[in-house]
């Protein structure tokens, strides 16, 4: 998933996605890292103590709050 995708997505489901990290964001999607053999795939944004989670995690979020506005419209 591409970072534009992300944030379309985010957006639709109530988030407020933002391209850098302050004391106030709550948490941090963290993709596939690409690096050079050999390299570790750190960023100073994976330093600031921010939780955060997987691409992987960020869909489950969404596919829950999908399920959350589904059983709203439903009943």
């Amino acid at each position: 998933m591409t970072r534009d995708q992300a944030f379309s997505l985010a957006k639709v489901f109530g988030a407020k996605p933002q391209n850098w990290v302050t004391k106030q964001t709550d948490y941090l999607v963290v993709g596939l890292i690409e690096t050079a053999l050999g390299e570790e795939p750190i960023t100073k944004k994976l330093l600031t103590g921010t939780p955060t989670i997987s691409e992987r995690d960020f869909l489950d979020w969404c596919q829950a709050r999908l399920a959350q506005w589904s059983r709203n419209l439903g009943g």
